[in-house]
Order: C-alpha cells, then structure tokens, then sequence
C-alpha cells in the first residue's frame, strides 16, 4: 500500500484496484494497513490486540466510463475507515485508482482531455460525453472548466515532467500530457489515446503520495 499523508486526511491506496473492490468489498482485516501513517503504531499487533480498529464506512460517488466506447455511469463505493487506538488519527483505505477530490475515474478524465485537446470537440461537448448527468447549470452548460483545472493537477497526479517555462494548461498541454502518460501502458499500442488511457487504468495512487511509503497490510 502507498500513503497520501495530508494535515487534514490520511488516506491509505490498497492494492486492489477499483473493478476488484466494488466487486467484492473487502474485510475491515483484508485491508488494514500494517502500521498507521500517523504515528506508524502496527494495525495489529503481536498476540492479536488491534491498533487500527474498524471505523465504519465512507461512501463516495464514481462516476464515467467503463472503456473508450462505453456509455457514463454513476457508481458508489464503499471505502473502509479505521481509527488509530494508540493517537487517535482517522485512516481511510481506499483502492488503487482513486484520484483524490474528484469523483472522475481516471481513465475519464484522460478521455475528456483527449476529446477536448485531439477530439476538437467543445468542453460542453465532452461533459456531456463523459458524464453521467443529464441536468447541469446553465453556465456549466456553456462550457466545463473541470477540463482546464485536470489539465493542471493531471502532472502531479501521475508525476509527469511538466513543460518547459511551466505552460501546463489549453489544447496544447494537453497534447504533451497525454504523449508523456502513454508511454507508460503496459502494452502499448501505439495509439496515444488507447495508450494514455491504459496508462491512467492502472494508476496505483503512488503519483498522489507526499511522501511515498511501504504500508502493506497485515
């Protein structure tokens, strides 16, 4: 497991990807982390006696596409929560290929730029392509600024060098990103879309981690 450590969340990505999870949710001890990020006190120790103790769950809103030609869908999944007995620090576990703050699986929002920035569509046109809701806000409507912003946060997501002169915005960078992100698919088609979109797939949570490090569970 990898660990995104921030002063208001700890968020722990497990090694199950997202399909595995939702079809299966795991036990709270299938994925305890082995120590809390927090004050790295083991999740259970020796002889049995639980530091990470089960916190319930916390359920967050997927929404996109499940491949290049298929139609959006909403999902919602369960993440496991554990409170830290020893400094009472509140872990979330989730599965690998969660983004953070967005409810845009990856591999949707490598779609969106790639329709945005190669397709040529308008923003419009790609939320409505990507998205699964149908009623928007009339100034939404017009336009979706959410593509700008990806644009943006999408280097550190996936830790990709950015642009010289740290031009890492418009149809332009989006371009580089996603030749940068492709060379990154397992099994490369040469199709920078497909490619970029394999690459997002995959995508493990390590490229969000502030300071990256082991936490198997136990």
């Amino acid at each position: 497991m990898q660990t995104e450590s921030q002063s208001e969340i700890r968020v722990v990505y497990a090694t199950l990807d997202v399909k595995s999870w939702m079809g299966a949710l795991p036990s709270a001890a299938a994925v305890r982390p082995a120590t809390c990020p927090c004050c790295h006190a083991p999740g259970c120790a020796v002889g049995g006696r639980v530091t990470l103790q089960g916190h319930g769950l916390r359920f967050r809103t997927q929404t996109g596409l499940d491949a290049v030609d298929g139609e959006p869908f909403d999902d919602e999944l369960a993440t496991r929560r554990y409170r830290c007995r020893s400094c009472g620090a509140v872990v979330t576990v989730v599965p690998a290929g969660l983004l953070p703050r967005t409810r845009y699986r990856p591999t949707t929002i490598v779609l969106a730029l790639a329709l945005w920035a190669l397709g040529g569509l308008a923003s419009a046109a790609v939320r409505r392509r990507v998205s699964a809701a149908r009623t928007v806000a009339h100034e939404a409507g017009r336009g979706w600024a959410s593509l700008r912003r990806w644009t943006r946060q999408a280097w550190d997501w996936w830790r990709l060098r950015r642009p010289a002169g740290g031009h890492v915005s418009g149809r332009e960078a989006v371009e580089m990103l996603l030749q940068r992100l492709s060379v990154r698919a397992r099994d490369g088609t040469g199709n920078l879309i497909a490619d970029a979109v394999e690459a997002a797939a995959i995508f493990d949570g390590h490229g969000v981690c502030a300071t990256p490090q082991e936490a198997p569970t136990s």
